[in-house]
């Protein structure tokens, strides 16, 4: 056993002795947003995303695709059965 597994061991051994739990944070987890909130924060998170990486939008109709250049824009409308 190394060293560093024996350390580990022996902090989890005196926490277990002291009554302290382990730490679990899922156990005490509570959403604080619903599922239509987490779907517009994570839309918009995306869209920050693609504009950082430095992708221009580009639209099909009512669709919208992410991408570096209209070639490959239209390659992934055409993937999505957009054009």
């Amino acid at each position: 056993m190394s060293m560093k597994s024996k350390l580990g061991m022996s902090m989890f051994a005196a926490l277990a002795m002291m009554g302290i739990e382990t730490p679990n944070r899922m156990r005490d987890y509570e959403p604080t947003e619903n599922d239509e909130e987490k779907k517009r924060r994570l839309a918009k998170a995306e869209i920050e995303r693609n504009k950082a990486n430095g992708l221009k939008e580009f639209f099909y109709g009512e669709n919208s695709v992410y991408a570096i250049n209209q070639k490959n824009a239209d390659k992934k409308a055409r993937s999505k059965h957009w054009l």
